[in-house]
């Protein structure tokens, strides 16, 4: 593959050489750069925050990277790094900006990828269970449970567009 852009749909997605062989495809139709607003429930589903987050995803070889960008309501950024590596089809990733932040990704069929995330916060485990459905080539949904010490703490989702 070449490194020219594709230009489908007004997208410009660089051609990146991806190993198929490692990579299953689902997840080289998520590179490129979504946005989308994040909302945020608490465990009876009542509202408890919402930010705007801005993902670009890239995939070179068998290797993973993310990069998490976080706008919040007081005007407030944060940026997030992760990385990994495809191994028997699996994405095993971490992030740069939490040392105990690991997670894991495959592909479950009918466009929709598993994640399954942990990290300490507050003394606490937090787990993650996410599914990120890809309902056409430029627009996703993804819908977390979120995990405190095992005990069920709430749920986020996001609709997000891909604009490059």
């Amino acid at each position: 593959m070449s490194n020219d852009p594709v230009i489908s749909e007004d997208i410009i997605t660089p051609m990146i050489s991806v190993d198929l062989e490692k990579v299953p495809e689902i997840f080289t139709r998520h590179i490129g750069t979504w946005k989308g607003k994040f909302i945020k429930t608490d465990k009876r589903g009542h509202f408890s925050g919402s930010f705007f987050v801005t993902i670009t995803i890239l995939i070179e070889g068998s290797q993973y990277r993310q990069v998490n960008n976080y706008e919040y309501s007081d005007g407030s950024h944060l940026q997030l790094n992760f990385e990994g590596y495809f191994e028997d089809r699996i994405l095993k990733w971490f992030s740069s900006n939490y040392s105990d932040f690991s997670g894991t990704a495959l592909d479950v069929g009918q466009d929709i990828i598993y994640f399954r995330m942990t990290k300490a916060q507050d003394n606490a485990l937090i787990t993650f269970i996410e599914t990120v459905t890809l309902l056409d080539e430029n627009h996703r949904v993804r819908s977390a449970q979120a995990l405190k010490d095992g005990i069920f703490d709430g749920i986020s989702f996001i609709e997000e567009t891909r604009f490059s």
